[in-house]
This record gives structure tokens, sequence and C-alpha cells, in this order.
């Protein structure tokens, strides 16, 4: 099957298309999904392509003020970033995004391996 779910309980549902190196996860509270670790309720679609990682965060609940998203991998640095979002790039990457008041807007970064 091309899209695997990895993850369906109380604190997140998530799913994983391997050929498009694509993890979509939504977080209903803190916790961690397919690699994956959010500090609280969060929409979180990760993209790998070749050396690039696309990485979109949203609140569509619109409870947080920021939310931090660990990644299960690796980066060097980051290509762009939305002002809205802070990233420390390591061995598993931190994103750092403020979401209040964005009224459930996607934030966005795309980080280098």
């Amino acid at each position: 099957m091309p899209v695997r779910i990895v993850a369906d309980d109380a604190t997140a549902q998530a799913v994983e298309v391997r050929r498009s190196g694509l993890v979509a996860a939504q977080f209903w509270a803190a916790g961690s999904a397919a690699g994956i670790t959010a500090s609280g309720p969060a929409s979180v679609l990760v993209r790998r392509r070749g050396a690039r990682i696309g990485v979109a965060v949203a609140d569509p609940g619109r409870t947080l003020t920021t939310v931090s998203v660990e990644l299960p991998f690796r980066t060097k640095s980051v290509a762009q970033k939305d002002d809205t979002v802070d990233v420390l790039p390591g061995r598993r990457t931190v994103l750092t995004v403020a979401v209040g008041g964005s009224r459930g807007h996607t934030h966005r970064a795309e980080l280098v391996r």
C-alpha cells in the first residue's frame, strides 16, 4: 500500500508515504508519532526530497502560543523559513513555532541534510 498508517491513538494520528518521503501527523496532545515529537496539539507535515526537508506546522485548534517539533533526523542548516519559525539544526532538529495569533495558518521551514 502506498500510504501506511503509523499512529492512530488518543495522542496522534499519522500516515507515511515512503515513495514521496512524506509524513503527515495530527497531534491531539503532546507526544510522538512516526519519530516526530510535538510539545502540544499541532498539525505537522514533513517531506524529504533529496538533501532538502520541508516542514509545515499549524495549530488549527488555536490553543497554543508556541509549539516545539522535534524531527527524528539530522539537519545541517536552514535553507529558508518563516519569521515565526526558529530552528535548532543538529542530530535531532528542533523547530519552535510561534503559532499564537496566526489563526491556524501554516508556518514553514526548509532544511538541508
